[in-house]
């Protein structure tokens, strides 16, 4: 299988070798290597020294580049923070849902009508992957995840509301996920908690939250491995049919 392994803050380097894609939305720098006959093509969003912000990130050539390697599959990693009490800091999230409260160019189909089905948004192969070997390391907390526009944190006020309907905030899945279903992948997320959002608690300072990253990093890259060893390599989802059956 050809798996991607899209790395969010903290998780920047993957050992292998480097190969550039061309796309027609831009150049993308991937990291190839080969575990267990699978071959990982890893891509920091972020860019490998965090200087991208989120608004700012290339998604659609991600993507591209990603479906152009030959990649089926798709892990992404984030860090997000967390709208309920009892998902703390430290924790591991796997949405299951998400809302979208970003302003981003957010598909590739801008010539032509095509609406995919987002009602099952995460590939539930690759998510029961991702849960059955993050639970082998602790507590895992499955909800619905808001995605904001950044790079700002939220207020207060937007926190209140959004917590009424979701359970963590952050500022990357959108569009991704979008973006890999309108390429017939599969694509499913690991979240770290790595704060409580605004007015849960007073704000945690810069080197806490990157002992937070720290602490997580191995934790979350066995949670990965496994996970890409439990996904099936014959694809029972209908990930791959969306385009075609959301064409008019």
């Amino acid at each position: 299988m050809r798996i991607g392994l899209i790395g969010g803050t903290g998780i920047y380097e993957f050992e292998g070798d480097g190969i550039f894609v061309s796309t027609r939305y831009g150049n993308v720098e991937l990291t190839r290597s080969v575990h267990d006959k699978n071959e990982i093509f890893f891509l920091p969003r972020h860019g490998r020294g965090h200087d991208m912000p989120p608004h700012k990130i290339n998604y659609r050539a991600n993507i591209q580049a990603l479906k152009d390697a030959g990649v089926e599959r798709i892990i992404a990693v984030s860090t997000v923070g967390s709208m309920k009490e009892g998902i703390s800091a430290g924790s591991m999230f796997v949405p299951d849902d998400f809302i979208d409260f970003t302003k981003r160019p957010s598909t590739f189909f801008d010539d032509e009508v095509v609406h995919v089905d987002m009602s099952q948004p995460f590939c539930p192969e690759v998510r029961e992957a991702i849960l059955k070997a993050a639970r082998k390391r602790g507590k895992v907390f499955e909800g619905t995840y808001v995605s904001t526009e950044g790079p700002r944190f939220e207020t207060k006020a937007e926190i209140a509301m959004m917590g009424k309907f979701a359970d963590v905030v952050g500022m990357t899945l959108v569009p991704e996920v979008v973006l890999a279903r309108e390429r017939g992948m599969c694509y499913a997320s690991l979240c770290i908690v790595s704060n409580m959002a605004a007015g849960l608690q007073q704000s945690l300072p810069a080197d806490e939250i990157a002992a937070i990253y720290e602490k997580m990093k191995k934790v979350v890259m066995d949670v990965v491995i496994d996970a890409i060893k439990l996904i099936p390599e014959e694809k029972g989802c209908k990930c791959s049919e969306a385009v075609e059956r959301g064409r008019l």
